[in-house]
């Protein structure tokens, strides 16, 4: 079993939001668990795709590094484990899992490094797809096939398996510092990968940086290529902001600004774009792409105990991490959840845009 990654916090400084188009919050008084298990690790860094019609969570655990689980999002039991083995052959990882993504009809996609594997509904093998992409970083399903965000770009499967590009220009833009230590050359990279969601007409891809705050990239079928603005209410935190992430006996420290802005696409069932991440107080925001219409998200507290990392009928699923005291001042948190649970939102404040969580009060 991999050790669980975990983070140390330090001291915290918060701005709330403001000016917010509407501001929703989480209700963490009501609501239903839906796993609690405290043998539970479930990987939070990276995707975990929600089958809707079939009320299924996708997820990486720590019970089967090298394979999918699949949970019932009625009841929390494991329902399957899908195989994703480590390896170079035609049904396997190199290097291990880098996204998972779930297309239209149920069909699950997860990508490695190299190559893209594909499974039906109910998790049996149908095929793999090796991209002409240097790194494959994450994967969709883009109008029926799937699709890659590499460093070039988005690269779609046509429909007769050879690559199709869907713009250019897309950058990794995370910074890169190496320093000198005792121990010899150090590299850090900040940030994360670009990330990738998509609907059937359109590519939305996020990329990170220490420095500057994410940005939407939009590419449509037709070729067209645009932008998408975020709002800003949730990455204003305060300069005296750290976040310490710990690595077995190393600790990396990064600013509260670089580690919240790591935001995960995904989608409401409505096809609006859902940005969350790690925040203490304000995970991220809804998005209508169309109109550029948006919800922000907020906890009722200031707290690094929970992430609400999905929006599914209505309500935030909430994953919860264990956390415990440490002698430096703060605490240490797993990045691994043993409970999940849904909780309601409730509208504070601003005028809902039109069709977005139109049974929230």
């Amino acid at each position: 079993m991999r050790a669980p990654t975990s983070l140390v916090i330090a001291a915290l400084v918060v701005t709330p939001a403001v000016d917010a188009q509407q501001i929703l919050e989480i209700d963490t008084a009501a609501g239903r668990v839906i796993i609690d298990d405290e043998w539970r690790a479930i990987r939070t860094i990276g995707d975990m795709p929600l089958d809707r019609a079939r009320a299924l969570l996708y997820a990486n655990d720590d019970e089967e590094p090298e394979g999918v689980m699949a949970f019932s999002l009625e009841t929390g039991e494991w329902i399957r484990t899908i195989p994703t083995p480590e390896g170079g052959g035609p049904r396997e990882l190199e290097r291990g899992m880098s996204g998972m993504a779930l297309g239209r009809d149920g069909r699950l996609y997860v990508s490695g490094y190299v190559r893209v594997l594909e499974f039906d509904p109910l998790g049996q093998y149908v095929t793999n797809w090796r991209p002409g992409a240097d790194v494959v970083s994450d994967v969709c399903e883009f109008d029926g096939q799937p699709a890659i965000v590499a460093g070039t770009g988005v690269i779609r499967r046509g429909s007769d398996g050879t690559d199709e590009d869907i713009g250019r220009g897309i950058v990794d833009r995370r910074a890169t510092t190496t320093r000198e230590t005792s121990a010899g050359y150090t590299r850090t990279i900040s940030g994360r990968s670009p990330r990738i969601v998509c609907t059937d007409d359109a590519a939305f891809v996020v990329t990170t940086n220490a420095e500057i705050s994410d940005s939407v990239f939009v590419y449509h079928r037709n070729g067209e290529t645009a932008s998408l603005a975020i709002p800003t209410e949730f990455t204003d935190l305060g300069d005296d902001c750290k976040v310490e992430r710990s690595f077995g006996a190393r600790v990396l420290e990064f600013a509260c600004t670089s580690w919240a802005r790591e935001l995960m696409p995904s989608l409401d069932g409505q096809a609006n774009l859902v940005l969350l991440g790690r925040h203490v107080e304000v995970p991220g925001a809804i998005i209508d792409p169309e109109t550029g219409c948006y919800a922000v998200l907020r906890k009722p507290e200031q707290s690094w105990d929970y992430d609400a990392l999905h929006i599914y009928q209505d309500s935030a699923l909430v994953f919860r991490y264990a956390s415990w005291e440490t002698d430096r001042g703060g605490f240490t948190m797993s990045t691994a959840a043993d409970r999940v649970s849904l909780h309601p939102l409730r509208r504070i404040s601003g005028e809902p845009c039109p069709g977005m969580l139109p049974s929230v009060n």
